[in-house]
C-alpha cells in the first residue's frame, strides 16, 4: 500500500469515517476476527459479510507461497479466474492496483506469505472503489495479524507445556543411546521436522559425531567439525538457520552419505555448565515452510536442557530447576493484572489453593478469566511439570462424551482405527481443566461423577480399569446453585466440585482496574506491533470506567487490540474507542458519581450530532437547540476541545 493512500485511509480512520467508507457490515470485518479460530474460516466469513453489500461481482483472498504460487484462500460470488498479473504488483506495489475490472491490494499481517485481496466489478465502477477496497484490506490484514496472534499465544503456551513433559521424560533415561534417539525425536515432533539429530564434538579427532542418523550403518554419522552448518554453529557458538535461498551453506556431502535431500535447518549449539560447547542440536527439512525465529528460540531453550541431561543423566536437580523456570514462565503468563481489591484477595487465594490437590470451582460471566485462573492454579502447583488438559463442555455432544474423556479401545465404534487414550488419561498426573460445566448434561454428569469418587477410568470398548491422578478444576458462567434446584444439575456432583469455590467479578465492578488493564494490553500489543505505546487522556479513561463492559476482560482486550491496529496516535482520544456490543445500549456503571455519569452522558448526546453532522459545529448546535458558541463552551467544559481546535467549521 502507498504511502499516500495508506494516509488517506489513516485520516478516514481518525475522523471516524471508517462507517461512511464501508457500511456497517464491513465494520463487522474486524469483529469476526475476535470469533475465528482460523484463518481461512475469518476470511470466508468477511468476504461473505462485504459481498453483501453488493458493489462487486466477486472477490477473493489469494495466497502466494515460496514457489511463487498463488492459491485461493477463500471466495464470495461468481468465481472469476484471478488476474495473476495483477496480483503479482499488488504485492510489488504495495497499493492498490486498478486492471481494468480488477482491484487488487496487499493484505498485511501475515509474515510468511503474500496475501492479495482481488476484486472483480465493472469497469466503470472500479474506480470509484479504489480507496473502499484499500480500507477493506487494511481491515482484514488486522483481522488476520489478530488470528495469527492468538494462535500464536496458543502455541507458545501448548509449547512450554510440552517442553515440560518432554523435560519430565529425559529424567528418566539412563542409557545415552537412549536419551539421544529420545531428545531428536521430541524436538523433530515439537517444531514439526522432518529430522533431527544431536552432534557431539570429538576435539581432539576434530570431528562431530551425529546421533541418530537414519540410513547410516550403527545410526552414527561422523564429519569434520569445520564443514557445513553444524561446523560453523560448533566453531562460532551462534545459531544458524538455513532457508531454501541459502542452500549453498549445506553439506551435501552429508546428504549423499544419508541418501537424503536437505531443503532447509536449524542448528544452535550445545553449551555445557562451564560454557563450553560440546556439540550442535539440528533440525532438518520443516513440514510446512522454513524454520522461523520463534523456532531458534524454542530450539535453543531445548538444547540447554538436552545438554544439562547429555553432560550428567543423573543430575535431575538442575533438570527440576529448569522445568520450573518454564512453569513459572507459563505461571506469569497466567498472571491475573489488576490493584482492586477482589483480584489482590484472589491472588492470595490462588497462591493458598495451588498448594493443596483440592477440587477448585471457579465461577464468573463470560470474558472474566477463568481458563487464566485454571492456568494460574495449575503452574502454581506441584503438577506444574505435568500436563494441563481442558475440555469445553459445551462443545462435547453427549454421544462422544465417554470417549472424550476416557478414550476407546481400537475397533470400539465405527472410526476406531486405533486406541485413543482419553482427556483423563493425558491430564493423569496434571490438570483437568473441565469449562462450561453447567452445560454438561445429566448424563454426563453421572459419567463425570463416577469418576471423580474412584479416580479409575475405563475405555469405551474396553474392561480394564485405568487408574488416574487428576487434579479438577471446572468451571462455568452459570448459577449452578439454581440449576441444582431445577434439576438441571446433579446435587452430588455440585457438592464433590464445591470443595473451594473461587467467584471471578465482573470488569464493570472492578473499579480502576479497568485503566490498569487497558494500559496493559496497549503495551503487550505496541511492543508486538513495535510502535510506541499510547497513553489514554482523560476523556478515554472516562469512556472505558463508564462503559458496562458485558464481554468483560476480553473485550476490554479486544478493544485495546484494535486501538493498536487502528490508531496511530499518541494519545488515545475518546471518539477512537469503539465498543462492538451484541447486548443493549450500555447504561453504564453504578459505581460512579452522578454527576461525572452526567457529564458523560452529556458527552455520547453531544458526541452523536456532532457525528451526525460530518463534524459542522454549527449544524450540530441547530439540531440540539443551541447556540454555537454556547455549544463550544458546553464541549469546552466536558473536556471535548483541545487548544488547538477551530471554531471555523461553516
Amino acid at each position: 500500500m502507498g504511502g499516500a493512500q495508506y494516509d488517506e485511509i489513516e485520516s478516514a480512520l481518525a475522523l471516524g469515517e471508517a462507517q461512511n467508507l464501508l457500511g456497517a457490515r464491513h465494520l463487522r470485518v474486524v469483529a469476526l476476527a475476535t470469533a475465528a479460530d482460523r484463518l481461512e474460516k475469518y476470511l470466508h466469513d468477511a468476504l461473505d459479510a462485504i459481498f453483501q453489500q453488493g458493489s462487486a461481482d466477486y472477490l477473493a483472498v489469494a495466497a502466494r507461497n515460496n514457489l511463487g504460487q498463488w492459491a485461493t484462500l477463500a471466495e464470495a460470488g461468481r468465481r472469476h479466474s484471478l488476474p495473476n498479473a495483477a496480483l503479482v504488483a499488488a504485492v510489488d506495489a504495495r497499493e492498490t492496483v486498478l486492471a481494468e475490472n480488477w482491484l487488487t491490494v496487499a493484505i498485511g499481517g501475515h509474515p510468511t506469505q503474500s496475501l492479495v485481496l482481488a476484486v472483480c466489478t465493472t469497469p466503470q465502477a472500479a474506480p470509484s472503489l479504489k480507496v473502499r477496497v484499500a480500507m477493506t484490506a487494511h481491515l482484514l490484514g488486522y483481522g488476520v495479524a489478530m488470528i495469527r496472534e492468538r494462535n500464536a499465544r496458543q502455541a507458545r503456551l501448548k509449547r512450554l507445556e510440552q517442553l515440560l513433559t518432554i523435560i519430565e521424560s529425559w529424567q528418566k533415561t539412563r542409557d545415552m543411546r537412549t536419551l539421544l534417539t529420545e531428545m531428536a525425536e521430541a524436538a523433530a515432533d515439537l517444531f514439526g521436522a522432518e529430522r533431527a539429530s544431536i552432534f557431539l564434538w570429538d576435539r581432539p579427532k576434530k570431528t562431530l559425531v551425529g546421533r541418530p542418523a537414519l540410513g547410516i550403518e550403527g545410526g552414527e554419522l561422523r564429519v569434520p567439525d569445520d564443514r557445513g552448518v553444524v561446523g560453523h554453529v560448533v566453531q562460532t557458538g551462534e545459531p544458524r538457520r538455513v532457508d531454501e535461498l541459502e542452500q549453498d551453506e549445506i553439506n551435501r556431502d552429508i546428504d549423499q552419505s544419508l541418501a537424503f535431500h536437505t531443503r532447509n535447518l536449524l542448528c544452535v549449539p550445545l553449551t555445557g555448565r562451564r560454557g563450553r560447547i560440546f556439540g550442535a542440536f539440528e533440525l532438518i527439512n520443516k513440514l510446512q515452510g522454513n524454520f522461523t525465529a520463534e523456532d531458534e528460540v524454542g530450539l535453543t531453550e531445548l538444547a540447554q536442557h538436552a545438554s544439562s541431561a547429555l553432560e550428567n543423566t543423573q543430575e535431575t536437580e538442575k533438570i527440576l530447576a529448569s522445568r520450573n523456570r518454564l512453569a513459572d514462565a507459563a505461571a506469569a503468563a497466567a498472571e491475573l493484572i489488576g490493584d482492586c481489591p477482589a483480584i489482590a484477595t484472589l491472588r492470595g487465594t490462588i497462591r493458598r489453593v495451588a498448594e493443596s490437590n483440592l477440587p477448585v470451582l471457579v465461577l464468573g460471566e463470560n470474558g472474566t478469566g477463568k481458563e487464566v485462573v485454571s492456568q494460574s492454579i495449575h503452574f502454581r502447583s506441584d503438577r506444574r511439570a505435568q500436563p494441563l488438559v481442558a475440555v469445553n463442555c459445551a462443545a462435547v455432544p453427549d454421544t462422544l462424551l465417554e470417549s472424550e474423556l476416557f478414550g476407546a479401545e481400537k475397533g470400539a465404534y465405527t472410526g476406531a482405527d486405533e486406541t485413543r487414550p482419553g482427556k483423563f488419561e493425558l491430564a493423569d498426573g496434571g490438570t483437568l481443566f473441565l469449562d462450561e460445566i453447567g452445560d454438561l448434561t445429566l448424563a454426563g454428569q453421572a459419567k463425570l461423577l463416577r469418576v471423580l469418587e474412584d479416580q479409575q477410568i475405563t475405555r469405551v470398548g474396553g474392561t480394564s480399569e485405568i487408574q488416574v491422578d487428576v487434579r479438577i478444576i471446572a468451571a462455568t458462567n452459570r448459577d449452578l446453585g439454581e440449576l441444582v434446584r431445577a434439576k438441571k444439575f446433579r446435587e452430588d456432583l455440585f457438592f464433590r466440585l464445591h470443595v473451594v469455590t473461587i467467584e471471578l467479578p465482573p470488569l464493570r465492578e472492578r473499579d480502576n482496574d479497568v485503566v490498569t488493564l487497558a494500559n496493559h494490553f496497549l503495551h503487550h500489543f505496541a511492543l508486538k506491533t513495535g510502535r510506541h505505546t499510547p497513553t489514554l487522556s482523560a476523556g478515554a479513561q472516562r469512556r472505558l470506567l463508564v462503559h458496562n463492559w458485558p464481554g468483560n476482560v476480553r473485550e476490554l482486550r479486544n478493544t485495546m487490540e484494535r486501538v493498536i491496529f487502528l490508531h496511530s496516535e499518541d494519545v488515545i482520544q475518546p471518539e477512537s474507542l469503539q465498543f462492538h456490543s451484541l447486548d443493549a445500549p450500555d447504561e453504564g456503571p453504578m459505581n460512579i458519581p452522578l454527576n461525572d455519569a452526567t457529564a458523560e452522558f452529556q458527552r455520547r448526546y453531544i458526541q452523536r450530532h456532532v457525528d451526525a453532522a460530518q463534524g459542522n459545529i454549527s449544524a450540530a448546535a441547530e439540531k440540539i437547540g443551541m447556540h454555537r458558541s454556547n455549544l463550544y463552551r458546553k464541549m469546552k467544559q466536558l473536556e471535548m476541545l483541545d487548544s488547538t481546535s477551530n471554531r471555523d467549521d461553516d
